[in-house]
């Protein structure tokens, strides 16, 4: 491998020769370029085309079934909000792969077309600094720019690629939009990185099916969007499961998977649960005094909500735990309610009113 003063001398070299300036080069694409030329990259020569058989594609396909399933529709939105003239966008695997494809009939017969197909290897090894090669070694969103591209064989085409994580924070795969350098746009990397917030998201809730999916956010609002934080939690209150999105609100609050939930927030999951279950918003505090807003996931199945309900300990209100004859009949309330989940049953089953039950529900 080449030292370091070689590499500047050859990275100096290839700038003057492409009349470019390092002033006009952020620190990842320079960095990118450098270890080009460590691995032997020549960027004035053609790059050397990699790409894979039909079959062995077919077969990787086949073995990724259940995440393009999910991917292949968030592509071809992707693709209706940000198609154009020469315009196409990609899937790849986590070594930057392309397994598949949509573009427009001009960029079928263009130089995005010809490069980025099926079966094509685009790591930073092989086809030297581009988008998706540079967010398989960065795991970070890029774009990589006309000039920006070590070869120059890739100076017409603007990269916009964003990775997708895993709840376990593995990268499984890379999506990619890719046009002429002319026709670059700012917003797009922006929608590239809803798209795959919106694939992390679903991948989630496919993998944690079976569990309760509570949805938080500091701003209630929010609930609903990519930026969610998502946790996932068995029947017995213990957080299997979360999304990037949580562990970067949660930070500093230990590792939190597999931890109580009672360890991370100052309610206890008990006395939240009922609420949980039946689709109500209610506010949480941490043990680092942030507050946040949660809400059970619309896509939760109800699995685990027996074995949740079995769980649930019973306790008094506020208004009533610091009298015992009140605390006695105000436990019996809610423990009703948990096994019935209907104030209409709690009533007629203990002979009080709805308003009673409510009451105490609140």
């Amino acid at each position: 491998m080449p030292n370091l003063s070689m590499v500047e001398i050859e990275f100096k070299t290839i700038l003057k020769k492409r009349e470019m300036l390092t002033a006009n080069m952020n620190s990842e694409i320079s960095d990118s370029w450098a270890r080009c030329i460590s691995n032997g990259l020549d960027p004035f020569k053609r790059p050397k085309r990699s790409v894979i058989s039909f079959q062995e594609l077919e077969e990787i396909r086949q073995k990724k079934e259940s995440i393009r399933k999910i991917i292949i529709p968030e592509l071809e939105l992707l693709y209706s909000q940000v198609a154009g003239t020469n315009f196409m966008v990609a899937f790849s695997d986590n070594e930057g792969l392309v397994l598949d494809t949509i573009y427009d009939k001009t960029c079928l017969d263009g130089d995005v077309g010809k490069a980025v197909i099926p079966g094509s290897i685009w790591s930073e090894k092989v086809c030297g600094t581009n988008g998706l090669g540079l967010a398989v070694a960065l795991q970070k969103p890029t774009i990589v720019s006309g000039k920006e591209h070590f070869f120059t064989n890739h100076e017409k085409i603007s990269c916009f690629a964003s990775p997708i994580i895993n709840h376990e924070g593995k990268t499984v795969g890379i999506i990619d939009a890719s046009t002429d350098a002319r026709s670059r746009e700012q917003h797009t990397l922006a929608l590239v990185n809803l798209a795959t917030r919106s694939i992390e998201t679903k991948l989630f809730i496919e993998q944690f099916k079976s569990e309760l999916i509570l949805n938080f956010h500091p701003r209630q609002e929010y609930l609903s969007t990519t930026s969610v934080g998502l946790l996932a939690i068995n029947g017995d209150g213990i957080i299997v499961g979360s999304n990037s999105n949580a562990k970067i609100m949660l930070h500093g609050l230990m590792d939190i998977k597999n931890q109580d939930f009672n360890n991370i927030f100052t309610e206890s999951f008990s006395s939240i649960a009922s609420n949980i279950l039946n689709n109500k918003i209610i506010k949480v505090t941490d043990y680092l005094g942030s507050s946040v807003f949660v809400v059970k996931n619309q896509n939760y199945n109800g699995e685990n909500k027996k074995q949740i309900i079995q769980n649930i300990k019973t306790y008094a209100c506020e208004n009533c735990k610091d009298a015992k004859m009140k605390r006695e009949k105000c436990i019996l309330i809610k423990s009703t309610f948990a096994q019935t989940q209907s104030i209409s049953k709690t009533a007629r089953r203990l002979g009080i009113s709805r308003t009673t039950v409510y009451k105490h529900l609140n």
